[in-house]
């Protein structure tokens, strides 16, 4: 079988937990999406497009985005794999702060944050530049070893993770990260060129 000269991406964003639904900051905490987060999913997946089925759908071992992943038709030879590296962004010591606590806390860092958010790193957390490398090597240390022409493949990923993907998917700043997450749950479809691929991998070559 002919080797990928590209990819058919579709990325879909696990829905709201308890901790967005009280403005906490949430990054690795593994938490269930609310009723209305699953509804949203669900709506989502409900209007979205499916022309044919998936090869292959990838997710994180987190619970949203697992029950997410859940919730996509798939093919009898859909491949559902876990891979614990596309986990949502580390926001260390600011785990579970409220916003407005933060905000009132460290207005410097909290007003960085919102306005730039690539030039902040959370007190034992991870840069967003770091986690979008890390979810990025990942995606292509996965979607490689695909076969066929063009695999058709869903990405499903909790918020922060889900906005660093489609930011490099659009070909766009990090620091588009809070207007994607503006954006409502829905299913989108991305074509991703091996050559972009390529690209990466004499980048991280040339940086390494």
């Amino acid at each position: 079988m002919s080797k990928p000269n590209g990819y058919t991406i579709t990325l879909l964003r696990a829905g709201e937990t308890s901790w967005d639904q009280e403005h906490r900051i949430i990054g690795a905490t593994d938490l269930p999406m609310t009723e209305l987060g699953t509804d949203n999913v669900a709506k989502a997946i409900h209007e979205g497009q499916f022309e044919n089925p998936f090869s292959l759908v990838l997710v994180s071992d987190e619970e949203a985005a697992a029950v997410a992943a859940k919730m996509l038709p798939k093919g009898t030879e859909t491949k559902v794999r876990a891979v614990p590296e596309l986990a949502n962004v580390g926001m260390g010591l600011w785990e579970g702060v409220l916003e407005r606590d933060l905000e009132e806390r460290n207005p410097s860092s909290y007003t960085q944050w919102r306005d730039h958010p690539e030039r902040i790193t959370p007190p034992e957390g991870e840069s967003l530049t770091d986690a979008q490398e890390r979810l990025i090597r990942s995606i292509r240390k996965q979607i490689i070893k695909c076969k066929g022409s063009r695999p058709n493949i869903a990405i499903v990923l909790r918020p922060l993770a889900w906005a660093l993907v489609r930011c490099w998917l659009k070909d766009e700043k990090v620091c588009s990260f809070w207007a994607q997450l503006e954006t409502p749950v829905s299913v989108e479809h991305f074509e991703l060129e091996k050559s972009r691929l390529d690209e990466y991998k004499q980048r991280t070559k040339a940086s390494a």
